[in-house]
């Protein structure tokens, strides 16, 4: 099982000498293409009531306000009034939460990354018809390091099974663990005609050397929201309809002390993990986070726990 950690970088303003500030994905150098947000700008003047949204601009969020009458009220100051919504649309791939609302969406979209000492691209629940990926050598002319081109059509089948029984749909996971880790790198996405994305990670990929087996799986329909008192945040744990899939997992300790340090990046929060074409869960779209991940406080050879992975499920 591999997992990529995502670079972040933090959105802020000041507002009233107030500083307010959200954390996401790093954000490209460019992005072509892609839609903007369907909602108006937050004006001050501007009287609004329930259901009304407004997008702060600086932050790249959108806001739903909860109470009729209001005015005067800046969004992220107050969350009794102005439900955090998550980031608009063009930046909804690059959020740290799972967000409520619509993917990213554009046409003919071109996205550049720095790809510094990265060598991992994961883009999950994507709907598009034509991938061109390119990594270049800024030290070297543009040097091509890496080339790929994907088509979003899943003409093939892995087993008889599906062969017979399944239909044929369209790839929504693209995950890319060959590319070539460089200390000054460009990586460059052009998506012909048009596309949807719902998130799009960059990292390094960490072997944990775990094996799963009895798994299960299970549908459920409920959210978990959490809003901070502290910075005024609103976090969505669960949402809509998620699989969860509970496996048995095992592994040798020594091995794993290998990748220990990054332990206390997994357990409580929301790393995504990223799936190998060989994994048995690969029924699921996207890897969300680990939850319930029991240590032994002794240290044996092997060890046999349980995990559950919570996975979204694209409608």
């Amino acid at each position: 099982m591999k997992y990529a950690k995502p670079l972040t970088q933090t959105l802020s303003t000041t507002y009233d000498d107030v500083e307010y500030g959200f954390e996401c994905y790093q954000v490209p150098k460019t992005i072509k293409g892609m839609n903007g947000s369907i909602f108006p700008k937050y004006d001050k003047n501007e009287t609004y009531n329930v259901g009304n949204y407004v997008v702060i601009d600086e932050l790249k969020r959108v806001f739903r306000c909860t109470k009729d009458n209001t005015k005067g009220v800046y969004p992220p100051s107050d969350a009794g009034i102005w439900l955090d919504y998550g980031f608009i649309n063009s930046y909804k791939m690059f959020a740290i939460d799972e967000q409520i609302g619509d993917s990213s969406v554009g046409k003919d979209v071109e996205i550049v990354i720095e790809f510094n000492r990265l060598n991992t691209l994961a883009l999950l629940d994507i709907d598009f018809t034509k991938l061109e990926v390119k990594q270049t050598d800024n030290d070297n002319d543009d040097e091509v390091l890496y080339e790929e081109t994907i088509s979003g059509k899943n003409i093939g089948a892995t087993s008889l099974a599906e062969y017979m029984y399944e239909e044929y749909g369209y790839i929504t996971r693209v995950i890319l663990d060959n590319l070539v880790w460089h200390p000054n790198s460009t990586l460059t996405l052009k998506f012909e005609s048009d596309v949807s994305i719902g998130t799009l990670v960059v990292g390094n990929t960490k072997e944990l050397g775990l094996t799963l087996y009895g798994t299960s799986l299970r549908f459920e329909d409920k959210s978990l929201i959490e809003n901070s008192k502290v910075n005024n945040t609103r976090t969505v744990r669960r949402y809509g309809h998620i699989r969860v899939l509970t496996a048995t997992v095992q592994f040798d300790t020594a091995n794993f002390n290998k990748t220990a340090q990054n332990i206390a990046e997994i357990i409580g929060k929301n790393t995504l993990f990223v799936p190998t074409k060989n994994d048995k869960y690969n029924e699921m779209n996207s890897i969300a986070y680990i939850e319930n991940f029991d240590m032994p406080v002794d240290n044996p050879e092997v060890v046999s726990t349980q995990i559950t992975l919570i996975g979204v499920v694209k409608r």
